[in-house]
C-alpha cells in the first residue's frame, strides 16, 4: 500500500460521533471528522458543526456502521459519512442535501407499527 492511499484510508475511516438517548430511541450525530468546528450553508440556512453537539468520540467504519444500523434518528454530515449510510441502504442519494458542497442527510426510522 502506498503512503498516499494509506493516508486516504485513515482520513476516510475517521468519523466524529455523538450518541443520544431520546424518548426511547437512539439518536446519532455522525460527521466526517474534518468538519468539526466548521460552518456549512445553503441559502439562508447555516449549520454549525460544533464539537459539543456532533462529537463524543472518534470512531472507525465498523463502529459507525453498527450505530447507523441500530439508530432511529441519524443526523449525518460529510461525504464519507453520507456515503456510508447510502452503502448500508439506509437512504437514497436523492435524499441528500448539500450545504457548502458538503453532503447532509437526516434519517428518521419508525420502530413501531401504527
Amino acid at each position: 500500500m502506498t503512503s498516499s492511499s494509506s493516508s486516504s484510508k485513515d482520513r476516510a475511516s475517521r468519523y466524529a460521533i455523538r450518541t443520544i438517548r431520546y424518548q426511547d430511541s437512539l439518536m446519532v450525530n455522525v460527521c466526517d471528522l474534518y468538519l468539526i468546528d466548521k460552518q456549512i450553508q445553503h441559502g439562508n440556512i447555516t449549520i454549525d458543526i460544533k464539537k459539543n453537539y456532533w462529537m463524543d468520540k472518534v470512531a472507525d467504519d465498523s463502529e459507525i456502521e453498527s450505530y447507523l444500523k441500530k439508530s432511529s434518528i441519524s443526523n449525518l454530515a460529510g461525504k464519507d459519512t453520507v456515503d456510508k449510510a447510502i452503502e448500508l441502504n439506509l437512504a437514497k442519494r436523492s435524499s441528500v442535501k448539500y450545504f457548502s458542497d458538503v453532503p447532509f442527510l437526516m434519517i428518521y426510522r419508525f420502530r413501531e407499527s401504527y
